[in-house]
């Protein structure tokens, strides 16, 4: 069963391991546009771990091409959130040291908000002024070209193209991954950005033979399976299978918190929970954003009913997860309290592993279930011009709508 369905298989943990000891791991272009978005910290702790496998890293020439396109876009994007931080700060400290209407604020009180407000000014400035010399002199940019030095793959040539984006218009009418979401927003053949790059990552696979991990952080469905209650199952079917067919190696992939945690984990290190945290909190937001966009789409009559019924099947399998987080963290502390011998230690390493993975679980549930309350009272408090048919409904909740990717 498992050799002839190998895309519906979930890999066994020393299958994994595999792949992460004698694999290759190849980066997504979003995955480096991103690092302009971390804290300098969190960026620093990416990128080391990036080095740290130099050995095994490659960027297909589609994903570096992509990054140069895009990010002076992202640098100028930054720039732009942190004015417009700034002049929401002002207008902040504006309404408080208004002296005609509450709040009245002591002299005191008053004094130590103004050093506040000071120095975080200070400091988004900093951070403005950071962004505009990312324009000149661009040292994410410097350290990503070293990294990658020699480890980006042969572009395709320009027959080479003609062909995927000749293959590209069949596979995208039967919705055969990647790339067949792109249809929707992108013009000509820029909606075959994903199939080339996916189409380097199987030539370099075939040329090494060698398994693939690939971290990305795309999040449609032309990537990804999931399964209703939001979990990740790992890389669409059809990609495993597809590579498995060419290259005749196994195929797995991660974002880039779950590339921190497994990669550090890997390396037996210490899994950087700040960094972590900071890159779950921006997926949260980037997907408050989305479902903000989408909430025109969405009406009221039945769907409330819906959309509370979704909330309490995502909070069951919340509590499940809780509490198997409470059963490991009891075993994990009884196990630190005698001495661990040397065959036990894999399984110790294996439950630490299993403890941040229930973890990551429990936060995207918990961010899934905020955004379809934050729904609910949208829905519940607005007034919808017409009502949606059932169809839409059912399509809003079965096809994995971005809003609620993981």
């Amino acid at each position: 069963m498992k050799n002839t369905f190998p895309g519906y298989c979930k890999k066994s943990d020393s299958e994994i391991r595999e792949i992460w000891e004698n694999g290759i791991i190849i980066f997504d272009t979003n995955v480096l546009l991103n690092l302009y978005r971390y804290s300098d910290s969190t960026r620093t702790t990416i990128l080391d771990l990036i080095g740290k496998f130099s050995k095994q890293i490659y960027l297909p020439h589609q994903a570096g091409l992509e990054y140069n396109r895009n990010r002076y876009e992202v640098i100028a994007e930054q720039e732009k959130a942190y004015k417009e931080f700034l002049e929401k700060i002002s207008q902040i400290q504006s309404d408080l040291q208004s002296t005609n209407k509450p709040p009245f604020l002591s002299n005191r009180i008053d004094k130590e908000l103004n050093a506040v407000f000071k120095d975080v000014r200070s400091e988004v400035q900093e951070s403005i002024q950071k962004y505009c010399d990312y324009l000149r002199d661009d040292p994410i940019y410097n350290t990503i070209s070293e990294l990658f030095r020699g480890r980006i793959t042969a572009p395709f040539t320009n027959e080479e193209l003609s062909e995927i984006y000749k293959e590209g218009e069949d596979r995208y009418k039967l919705k055969i991954p990647p790339g067949f979401e792109d249809e929707k927003s992108k013009d000509g053949n820029s909606k075959f950005g994903d199939l080339v790059l996916w189409k380097q990552v199987i030539e370099k696979a075939k040329e090494l033979k060698k398994a693939v991990i690939l971290i990305t952080d795309e999040r449609k469905v032309d990537w990804w399976w999931k399964i209703r209650d939001g979990r990740n199952m790992g890389p669409r079917q059809e990609l495993v299978e597809e590579m498995k067919r060419h290259a005749g190696v196994d195929f797995h992939m991660y974002s880039s918190e779950r590339f921190l945690s497994y990669g550090q984990s890997f390396l037996k290190e210490q899994i950087n929970q700040k960094a972590l945290e900071e890159i779950q909190a921006m997926k949260k937001a980037e997907m408050d954003h989305i479902r903000k966009l989408r909430i025109n789409e969405i009406n009221r009559g039945n769907s409330e009913i819906e959309v509370i019924e979704e909330i309490r099947f995502l909070s069951d399998k919340l509590e499940e997860i809780n509490k198997r987080k409470l059963s490991l963290a009891n075993h994990l502390e009884i196990s630190l309290s005698e001495p661990i011998h040397a065959r036990e230690m894999e399984k110790y390493v294996k439950n630490i592993h299993r403890e941040t993975e229930l973890e990551l679980e429990r936060h995207d549930l918990q961010n899934r279930i905020e955004s379809l309350q934050t729904l609910l009272n949208e829905m519940r408090n607005s007034d919808f011009d017409h009502l949606m048919n059932q169809k839409r409904l059912r399509n809003y909740f079965s096809n994995d709508d971005d809003v609620f990717k993981l």
